[in-house]
């Protein structure tokens, strides 16, 4: 038997349709948008929400970011914004800073 050592939920709660995990990728002025449909929500133990998706290392990375279906789009971390463009102008801005 093979031991499963993530943490356990408490719950699930159905996603909406249109929600998607979404990452982007940056290439010079060229941005790559991969998105995985969110099909529910998992209720951990601490009340933090984890997205559920087919794939699950789509939401292993520390970040992520889901658009929802009106547009708008949220970080785990808590920042939000009213929509996609509003997102990669400041994703855009926070990477030339890292540079």
């Amino acid at each position: 038997m093979i031991k499963n050592y993530r943490p356990g939920g408490i719950g699930m709660i159905q996603a909406e349709p249109g929600t998607y995990l979404v990452h982007a990728y940056f290439d010079d002025n060229q941005v790559d948008l991969v998105k995985a449909n969110v099909v529910g929500w998992q209720i951990g133990s601490e009340r933090i929400l984890t997205p559920l998706v087919i794939d699950p290392r789509a939401a292993m990375d520390e970040t992520w970011f889901v658009i929802h279906p009106d547009g708008r789009v949220e970080c785990n971390d808590g920042r939000c914004w009213n929509d996609v463009d509003s997102w990669i102008v400041e994703e855009r801005r926070l990477r030339r800073d890292a540079a």
